[in-house]
């Protein structure tokens, strides 16, 4: 008997201390999802500002190699690319480099004869000059008027300019509507806002992030350029085959292969990004920590609040965010599935990762986490 009750015990401790970590049954949740073949994998993150507080990974990452999901995973997180850019551009906002508010053209002297639609049929197009100067402001909550991407990158790739040449291409495309005017959801104008800040600062934007924000905040797996490890843990992109039936891996169709080759491929800081859920959390967890992860200081917390603030009246837009109804819970997705949300409400930050093309039970699968987590969603 002497034997007896320190195993007992030591079974209840350890069963106790894995019902702590396991705060929610996120694999159950899930996994039936990757069983009946509507999905290949997920990886979920829920931290507070400080500690991963439960990582849940199920399925594959790569359904041919059977490699398992996990944090480690390289994903491409597409438009979750446009609230890394807004605090690039704050960051030069808090030294005095740039002005929300100042005329760009103050910036980029390029954009000095910028146009606008006013009326187009298949017969003609009537353009007029903008009656407000275009600023970083209208830039960054989708109000510039800009179109979602220039006529060049709508027939090829979004990432085969340099951001300085795609300037050329804004230059010669017309507004849509005036600044400040109407709500359009614009890759361009998040793109013109990197380009300032290739040009206050002197360096290649991706520098800038760099050794600003990446390496500051250890996220030493997130780039435009995914390479080799990288490349064996990234996930590929999966839809279903010409029957219907069967998920089958493909390419991202806006991007550039070989997607390490940056002869070819250049920053496109709408939506550029590769990162992995062990790094992206961090960036997250320093939005719900008022701009700052484990002592390292990016932002100002006044600087934060400034992103996440509405700024399109009643449509939930901040600068390269959304932000829900009463601006608790504020983040943003990307174009293959992954989300993250950071609510101000609880202190906590969730993550989704998925890598899925138009899968019909994808959009019923994220709801299904986000219902478990966020309790303003059950």
């Amino acid at each position: 008997m002497k034997n007896v009750f320190p195993s007992f015990f030591c079974f209840l401790f350890a069963a106790i201390a894995f019902a702590a970590e396991e705060r929610y049954p996120v694999k159950e949740t899930l996994q039936p999802y990757v069983d009946q073949g509507h999905l290949a994998g997920v990886v979920t993150v829920v931290a507070d500002k400080n500690e991963v507080i439960q990582l849940d990974a199920v399925g594959f990452a790569d359904l041919e190699k059977r490699t398992p999901m996990g944090g480690d995973t390289v994903f491409w997180i597409a438009s979750q690319t446009k609230p890394v850019t807004a605090v690039a551009v704050m960051m030069l906002v808090e030294e005095g480099k740039l002005d929300l508010d100042a005329p760009v053209v103050q910036y980029l002297p390029e954009l000095a004869a910028l146009n606008v639609i006013a009326e187009q049929d298949e017969k003609h197009t009537l353009l007029v000059p903008v009656e407000t100067p275009v600023t970083l402001r209208h830039l960054l909550s989708h109000t510039s008027g800009m179109a979602w991407v220039p006529l060049l990158q709508q027939k090829h790739k979004i990432d085969i300019l340099p951001l300085s040449e795609a300037l050329t291409t804004c230059e010669m495309t017309p507004l849509k509507n005036q600044p400040g005017k109407e709500y359009l959801y614009s890759n361009m104008g998040v793109n013109v806002a990197a380009t300032a800040v290739e040009r206050v600062s002197g360096m290649p934007f991706e520098t800038f992030l760099d050794k600003r924000l990446f390496e500051p905040l250890g996220m030493d797996d997130t780039t435009f350029w995914p390479s080799g490890d990288q490349l064996d843990r990234l996930a590929p992109v999966y839809r279903l085959d010409n029957d219907k039936t069967t998920l089958v891996s493909c390419e991202v169709v806006h991007l550039t292969y070989p997607l390490d080759r940056r002869s070819i491929r250049f920053p496109e800081a709408a939506g550029g990004l590769f990162s992995t859920p062990n790094n992206l959390v961090t960036f997250y967890q320093m939005l719900q920590g008022e701009g700052e992860f484990r002592g390292t200081r990016i932002l100002k917390p006044e600087s934060v609040k400034e992103i996440r603030k509405k700024q399109t009246g009643d449509l939930p837009n901040g600068y390269g965010l959304c932000v829900d109804a009463g601006g608790g819970v504020f983040g943003h997705g990307g174009a293959c599935g992954t989300i993250s949300k950071v609510d101000t409400n609880t202190g906590l930050v969730y993550l989704y990762f998925v890598q899925e093309a138009g899968l019909p039970q994808a959009g019923e699968a994220q709801n299904a986490f986000f219902r478990l987590v966020i309790p303003e969603t059950r």
